[in-house]
């Protein structure tokens, strides 16, 4: 078999434009965070700064040497004279970039700069005053720093004022520590990023097949199309049994009215299938189906299965669902039609027969004998059909015995008719079902009957009968036969979808036929039981059907037959 090769992979600009996207989203990102880590370095180191220039300054305004220093007294260069080593003792200590002691009034007592020892100190120092430590970041003499001022108290009152502060260039090249890191990073996170836009688009054109929107738009369009247009019922279940695609046919065929609604993903346990169609699908998931049947409600379905493909993923089968009701009942009509052209065929020539020999007998002057023979001729060429039409008063149910007794004529059977119908509880005549209900119930009975009893011997009884006779509110049909019976261990299980205690022949399908009038006689509130007869030889089926409540739907336009 032909396989339709897969379209060969081309460039596509959907692609190509995706990839561009992720690239520009990438480097936007990944610099973004880039100068957010710088920021956020730079953030970290003037903090940090802030709080060694504040536990600084606290320090030395606490210094016991510096207090002792202040407390001595003495004009600006003596006091510097001892305070200038304390303060770059410390400030070289502490990696601070200057610690300067001055008086309330702002001169200064020490500087990183001895040149300015003296001058008048730049800055804020109201807050220290006012006896509160304030940080800052002020452009001073040395630059732009980050500085913290606090006062000295003694006794009670504000004696100098301390000033510990961190250049913002030296915060800069604290910061700098941070880069390469956070070069790093971002170098990592920018490969990393392109190369997963690389794979993406790969996968993307692998799995669009290069394909541009508009093209999956008409491919999408177009599968919608023909999967809702086709006349058989199509499925596609993944190997766990969930439903992978659906069309509208095989929903209208497998699924109740309430479940119509299936998604994908769905199990087919939860579509509300016929249990014996479910079980068909079941097997299918297992193995290749041809023409397998299954009987959903009253339809009879032709089940396929076969394997989707590699590509579609293991144990993914794509189901075929063709309704073979109509087939079934076009099958019926040719072979009636077949066989009634065979009996006409064969009373034709009889009657060719019977004709020569009332010619004959005219010839020859034996008139009443003519007259005898043509009588005859007359009534064998009316045959058994017209027997059942004047019994049967329901004129679907006449046509259709009437064409079963010359079935059974045909097979020489004998076939007995009895309708003792309540005409007062029959209006006009008619029993109150659909012709379909009557159809599928008493012909699929007569067709198991006649075809049990035609492959009896010729020597033996080969009888069928059929009896109809209204009982209460309750119509009653039986149809019995002089065939073997039916064991009591199968009884149970007859009118099971599937079971037949006969072979199948030629490979047509058994276990429809009484299946199918289980079901419509279940639907119609009736029931069906099979026995024996009298004296306890052959089988007798009986179905029961409510008069009341008559208001049922129609089943199935041609009901398949019991073959």
């Amino acid at each position: 078999m032909l396989r339709p090769s897969r379209p060969s992979l081309r460039r596509s600009r959907l692609v190509r434009r995706l990839f561009v996207l992720q690239v520009v989203t990438v480097l936007l990102t990944v610099g973004s965070l880039t100068a957010l880590g710088v920021v956020g370095a730079r953030e970290l180191e003037h903090d940090a700064a802030a709080r060694l220039t504040t536990a600084t300054a606290l320090s030395v305004a606490a210094d016991p040497e510096v207090v002792e220093t202040l407390r001595a007294g003495g004009d600006v260069d003596a006091l510097s004279a001892r305070l200038q080593p304390v303060a770059e003792r410390i400030r070289i200590a502490t990696g601070t970039s200057f610690i300067v002691v001055m008086s309330p009034d702002g001169v200064r007592y020490s500087h990183y700069d001895p040149t300015r020892i003296g001058g008048p100190y730049q800055g804020n120092i109201a807050p220290a005053l006012a006896g509160r430590t304030d940080t800052e970041i002020y452009p001073g003499t040395l630059g732009p720093s980050v500085r913290t001022v606090t006062p000295v108290v003694m006794d009670g009152r504000i004696a100098a004022v301390v000033s510990v502060g961190v250049l913002q260039t030296r915060i800069s090249d604290l910061a700098l520590r941070w880069l390469p890191a956070i070069v790093a990073a971002a170098g990592t996170a920018l490969l990393l990023g392109l190369g997963l836009a690389a794979l993406l688009a790969r996968r993307l054109r692998r799995q669009t097949l290069g394909l541009e929107p508009e093209e999956i738009t008409a491919a999408y369009t177009h599968h919608e199309a023909v999967l809702h247009a086709v006349g058989e019922g199509l499925l596609v279940v993944d190997g766990d049994g969930r439903l992978v695609v659906v069309n509208a046919e095989a929903l209208r065929l497998l699924a109740p009215a309430g479940h119509r609604d299936a998604a994908p993903g769905r199990p087919l346990s939860g579509l509300g299938i016929d249990p014996a169609v479910l079980s068909v699908l079941r097997r299918g998931l297992r193995e290749n189906l041809h023409d397998a049947t299954a009987l959903a409600g009253e339809r009879m379905l032709l089940v396929n299965s076969r394997h989707a493909g590699p590509a579609a993923g293991p144990g993914t089968r794509v189901f075929t669902l063709r309704d073979r009701t109509e087939l079934a009942g076009v099958l019926r009509e040719r072979d009636l039609a077949r066989d009634k052209v065979a009996a006409l065929s064969g009373q034709a020539h009889e009657f060719a027969n019977r004709l020569q020999t009332v010619l004959t007998l005219i010839e020859l002057g034996d008139t009443s004998d003519a007259a005898a023979a043509g009588s005859a001729a007359l009534d064998r060429t009316r045959g058994p059909g017209a027997r059942v039409t004047a019994e049967v008063h329901d004129p679907v149910l006449a046509a259709l015995l009437a064409d079963k007794a010359w079935q059974a004529a045909e097979y020489d059977v004998a076939f007995e008719v009895t309708d003792a119908c309540d005409p007062d509880v029959l209006p006009d005549q008619r029993l109150p079902f659909a012709a379909d209900d009557l159809v599928s119930l008493v012909g699929n009975l007569v067709d198991n009957a006649i075809e049990v009893v035609a492959e009896l011997p010729r020597d033996t009884e080969r009888r069928v009968s059929v009896t109809l006779r209204t009982t209460g509110d309750e119509l009653l049909a039986e149809v019995a036969d002089s065939g073997p019976g039916v064991p009591e261990e199968t009884a149970s299980e007859l009118f099971t979808f599937g079971f037949s205690t006969r072979a199948t022949p030629e490979g047509r399908p058994r276990g429809i036929g009484l299946a199918l009038v289980d079901r419509i006689t279940r639907r119609l509130g009736g029931t069906a039981a099979v026995g024996t007869r009298d004296d306890g030889s052959g089988a007798v089926f009986t179905v029961r059907l409510p008069l009341a409540g008559r208001a049922s739907a129609p089943g199935p336009t041609g009901s398949p037959s019991a073959h």
